[in-house]
């Protein structure tokens, strides 16, 4: 509501402030829901990096290897599931200097997130904490299994929308699923919408607990401990 175009005398005092103050807390609700849907997506983005890192290390760590045959196996295994992708037994086996070396280059694609992404509720220290929390807890399943396949594809392309590097029509054509078995990308459905979102308010949710944890809230804009991502 805009003050100025409202007839002097037309509310009484009182009603006039409370408008005003319903007026405020609207503006401030669709601040939090901005800033939240673009943490969730840089969350989203720099966990499912985190995640791969993690996972090499563990590799990298490991003294068993696969053999051939085993590898043979499960490369059968995947071309069976994704026959629109073909997997060779080779890309499935890797030496340790391998797995260390992507180890490597997936905590340097980490960092530069972490730099690159820092800011308007996102802070390194915390985002460390709470991918450390995601990845180690035995919960958040929706979120580990998707975040490096479609969530990813979701969160940059609302993330782009957001910072306005693409138009309204580039974000509704983009903001697609990806189909697991013919590989096909199609409209998201109002399931998978919605388990998204719901997916996106419990990982921001978490976040603020973390951040209320280690004394850091003070970095969220208008300190809300309330979650408002997309209603």
């Amino acid at each position: 509501m805009n003050n100025n175009n409202v007839p002097k005398g037309y509310f009484t005092e009182k009603t006039m402030l409370r408008l005003i103050l319903n007026n405020a807390i609207g503006s401030n609700r669709l601040i939090l829901r901005s800033v939240e849907a673009m943490l969730a997506c840089k969350l989203t983005l720099t966990y499912g990096v985190y995640h791969q890192m993690m996972d090499w290390r563990t590799l990298a760590m490991s003294e068993e290897t696969m053999s051939y045959k085993q590898a043979e196996n499960m490369a059968g295994f995947l071309n069976q599931l994704v026959p629109k992708h073909y997997t060779a037994p080779t890309e499935l086996m890797h030496t340790q200097e391998e797995s260390e070396n992507e180890t490597i280059k997936k905590y340097e694609e980490y960092k530069s997130y972490l730099d690159l992404f820092e800011g308007m509720a996102f802070v390194p220290r915390v985002v460390d904490k709470f991918c450390e929390t995601v990845y180690n807890a035995d919960d958040y399943y929706t979120f580990k299994a998707f975040c490096n396949f479609n969530y990813s594809i979701y969160a940059e392309i609302l993330l782009l929308y957001q910072m306005r590097s693409i138009d309204y029509q580039t974000f509704t054509e983009q903001f697609q699923e990806l189909k697991l078995f013919s590989g096909k990308r199609e409209p998201v459905n109002s399931f998978e919408l919605k388990l998204f979102i719901k997916t996106m308010r419990k990982m921001v949710d978490l976040y603020k607990k973390i951040m209320g944890e280690i004394g850091a809230l003070s970095d969220f804009p208008l300190n809300s401990k309330k979650t408002y991502f997309i209603k």
